[in-house]
């Protein structure tokens, strides 16, 4: 089952024009996977802080095979930040 702040993250790259698909209770390396012209984002969305050492470094490789971006999407003082990893 999607979790609210993955659906949240979707909706907010669908208003920017993006394709989106949220991967529900993906145990993979992004939880949202966002689509734009020739630019591909794939999205960790974590609500309770950071990626771990193993997700980050699972996330790098496979952006860096597809030339891809690689986004952590989570929460700070009661706002989404969004920031390349």
């Amino acid at each position: 089952m999607t979790n609210a702040f993955e659906s949240k993250i979707a909706r907010i790259f669908k208003e920017k024009g993006y394709y989106t698909v949220v991967s529900a209770g993906s145990r993979g390396v992004a939880d949202v996977v966002a689509i734009r012209s020739n630019e591909i984002l794939f999205i960790q969305c974590k609500s309770n802080g950071g990626l771990s050492l193993n997700e980050k470094q699972r996330l790098k490789h496979i952006v860096s095979t597809i030339n891809a971006k690689g986004l952590l999407a989570t929460h700070r003082n009661g706002r989404i930040v969004v920031k390349e990893i």
